[in-house]
């Protein structure tokens, strides 16, 4: 009886790891999906686009729990960039003085399945491509006077122009 116990415990454990390793559904979005798709899905998510031929991206920011139920997110917040109606972007920023943790590059690595053969010490600053299917996605790490912090950007090369200059507005919430 207590074996069938410790089956049926490591059985449920064993579930509820898989559901956990796929809690962040939103990041693996395909870029280019209209917001109207997106928004349906996920109830947080607003759609800014007031004119989808108007040539601006809207920037909106959230915590990262908003979406992504992972641990490895804890203090991180995500930014959806959108243009034209369609997302175009999305962006991880981790908290302060904790990027050598690696907590988004393993989170980049075990649950969004994007890879490098770099090896990065603990002090390494700088940004690197992480092979992906399709997408253009860099891993990086700033050095900040509040303490280095992780990034992760998912985009598309034709789009990433679209990320920043006068015409990208942040929205505020």
């Amino acid at each position: 009886m207590k074996r069938i116990f410790v089956i049926f415990t490591s059985f449920v454990l064993f579930i509820g790891t898989i559901n956990f390793s796929f809690a962040c559904e939103f990041l693996k979005e395909k870029i280019g999906t209209p917001m109207t798709t997106l928004t349906e899905k996920y109830d947080l998510l607003n759609d800014p686009t007031v004119d989808p031929a108007e040539p601006l991206t809207f920037v909106n920011e959230y915590d990262s729990f908003d979406f992504c139920e992972n641990t490895e997110l804890e203090n991180s917040t995500i930014r959806v960039y959108v243009r034209e109606g369609k997302i175009i972007g999305t962006e991880i920023f981790g908290g302060f003085g904790e990027a050598s943790t690696n907590k988004i590059f393993n989170f980049a690595n075990s649950t969004l399945g994007f890879t490098t053969q770099e090896v990065l010490d603990e002090d390494w600053v700088g940004g690197i491509p992480l092979e992906s299917f399709g997408e253009d996605v860099i891993y990086g790490r700033v050095s900040d006077t509040k303490g280095n912090y992780e990034t992760l950007t998912i985009s598309k090369p034709e789009l990433k122009e679209f990320m920043f200059g006068p015409d990208v507005i942040e929205i505020m919430m």
